[in-house]
């Protein structure tokens, strides 16, 4: 099935990440958005791999895991219609740092760091707002991480340690 631009021009400003784009900007981003049907047990994107590409799923259910370093894999969240993975690889371009593996059969799009460049060039002030958006969502999921941090610290009642230090030191 192809692309319905008609119900991607309804849905897409509903998600976080294409709120408040003009009428032009979203059908541009709509023509850029590569459509991707999984089956249960797919792998849409693999830890450690190199990422070229953010995810947002429109139909379906999907589990983003991680594999610790004896091989045992842990699910950490579960996203279905309307959530987005994978944004960090158009950031820091890094290897991705989850595994996502379709749990029902899934319709998800993507938007790649190309398309996300093309934006720049062509639709800056688009452009702009799909990184703000992008912002804020890594805010609030960076928010919610704090609030179960917090609450890890809570229970081991060890005011003494950090349960995460810094990966960067801070500039001088």
């Amino acid at each position: 099935m192809a692309k319905e631009t008609n119900d991607l021009r309804t849905w897409l400003p509903t998600i976080a990440l294409f709120g408040g784009l003009e009428d032009a900007s979203l059908k541009r981003v709509i023509g850029m958005l590569g459509e991707h049907h999984f089956e249960p047990g797919a792998e849409v994107c693999k830890q450690g791999e190199a990422g070229r590409a953010m995810f947002l799923v429109r139909h379906g259910e999907v589990v983003v895991c991680r594999d610790d370093e004896a091989g045992a894999r842990r699910k950490l969240i579960r996203m279905s219609t309307g959530e987005f993975f994978g944004e960090m690889t158009l950031i820091d371009i890094q290897k991705r740092s989850a595994s996502v593996v379709v749990e029902k059969p899934s319709l998800i799009f993507s938007l790649g760091n190309r398309d996300l460049y093309r934006l720049y060039q062509e639709d800056p002030n688009c452009y702009v707002m799909i990184l703000q958006n992008l912002c804020r969502e890594l805010s609030r999921r960076l928010r919610v991480t704090n609030n179960r941090l917090q609450t890890l610290a809570a229970e081991s009642d060890d005011n003494e340690s950090t349960l995460i230090r810094p990966a960067v030191k801070p500039a001088r």
